[in-house]
């Protein structure tokens, strides 16, 4: 640590006093006025001249640079942000500059300086100045090499390379990912199904990639994509992709506990346990019940059965169902069946068919007609 006193000061002392007094050196509040040069939408870039690390000689070891929202003072340095990265300070008299980025655009921001020496001694703030960032209007560029691939039953993926904040510069703010069974432009872009939780965007130049999924089987499916900036500038429409979705090609299994009780003279409760969507898993989507007076042992017999209508809609793999199918005649024999279907859909093959007969449940007529019939017999008297 070096002390100085300086020379006007000495002139003006008594001689004992100089022999005693020792006064700090600290570093010179910056030599000049700090000024802004360039100013960009998100930064501001400031000059200023080195001080001293003793008064306004020597080099100083290190800057404290702050901006915030809000005019900056002694009072509220500490609660300004700092910025990253300040240069090392050179020797005193040479010109500084550093560039304060990721600002906000079109907002007035204020900037001031402190200098430290190597104890640390820090000086005052410096002179404060405010800028105002530029409303920016450049929008990214537009995506102009997505891809699919990886079809699923149910997803696809997407390709592309990240554009820029600033056409395909710096780094963009966010995707909005759209798609359509019909081709997408800017008419009908905002009746497109949105996705939702996009990726963030990568600096531009990185590879991007993305998964839609809750798509439908074997469905022909439109991508496009647009970014947009901090502000928001938003790019125009990406170059549009299409792709289908696999085709699903598994049945539901086919019931095989089919049975029938609860019989009346009109009608037959049938129970079973409900398959799958694929196979034994999942949820199935339609049942189709049908019965007939004749064995039901061929497609052809089955097509010639009688439809039931307003069956149950199937539930969970694993789950008892039943259903009661009326309208029967009594005393007769039937012949119950039943397909399950998923949402393609793809049919399972003929339950097993369960054969029963609706019971004798009516009783003789009531007699209605009931009379008493009073028969006179005269008898003559004998004499």
């Amino acid at each position: 640590m070096r002390f100085f006193i300086p020379q006007k000061i000495k002139n003006v002392l008594p001689s004992f006093l100089l022999l005693s007094a020792t006064f700090l050196a600290l570093p010179f509040i910056i030599g000049g006025d700090v000024y802004a040069q360039d100013v960009t939408a998100t930064s501001v870039t400031l000059n200023w001249t080195a001080p001293g690390d003793n008064d306004v000689t020597g080099t100083a070891s290190e800057y404290d640079i702050r901006y915030s929202l809000f005019l900056i003072t002694e009072a509220n340095w500490a609660s300004a942000s700092q910025a990253n990265g300040e240069p090392t300070p050179q020797t005193a008299g040479l010109s500084e500059t550093y560039t304060v980025e990721n600002l906000e655009s079109n907002s007035t921001y204020y900037f001031a300086i402190k200098t430290a020496d190597e104890v640390p001694n820090w000086s005052d703030i410096s002179n404060v100045i405010s800028r105002t960032t530029l409303d920016e209007t450049t929008a990214p560029s537009a995506i102009a090499n997505l891809t699919l691939n990886n079809a699923t039953l149910s997803s696809i993926s997407l390709h592309w390379t990240a554009p820029g904040d600033d056409g395909a510069v710096g780094q963009a703010s966010e995707y909005d990912i759209r798609y359509s069974t019909s081709p997408i432009d800017a008419g009908n872009w905002d009746v497109a199904t949105l996705v939702t939780d996009e990726t963030l965007p990568k600096q531009a130049g990185f590879a991007e990639s993305f998964i839609v999924d809750g798509l439908a089987s074997g469905t022909t499916y439109y991508f496009a994509i647009k970014t947009a900036d901090d502000v928001p500038n938003w790019s125009a429409i990406s170059n549009v992709a299409s792709l289908a979705t696999l085709t699903e090609t598994t049945a539901p299994s086919a019931i095989a506990g089919l049975t029938a009780d609860n019989l009346t003279g009109s009608s037959v409760r049938l129970n079973w346990i409900a398959p799958g969507d694929d196979g034994n898993s999942g949820t199935a989507t339609t049942y189709d019940i049908r019965y007939s007076t004749s064995p039901i042992s061929s497609e052809t017999d089955w097509n010639n059965a009688t439809l039931v209508t307003d069956e149950p809609t199937p539930l969970v793999a694993g789950t008892s169902q039943n259903f009661t199918v009326t309208d029967l005649d009594i005393e007769t024999a039937y012949y119950f069946a039943i397909k399950t279907a998923d949402e393609v859909p793809n049919w399972s093959i003929i339950s097993n068919v369960v054969n029963t007969a609706t019971v004798d449940d009516m009783p003789p007529a009531t007699v209605n007609d009931l009379a008493a019939i009073i028969e006179l017999i005269f008898m003559s008297n004998l004499v």
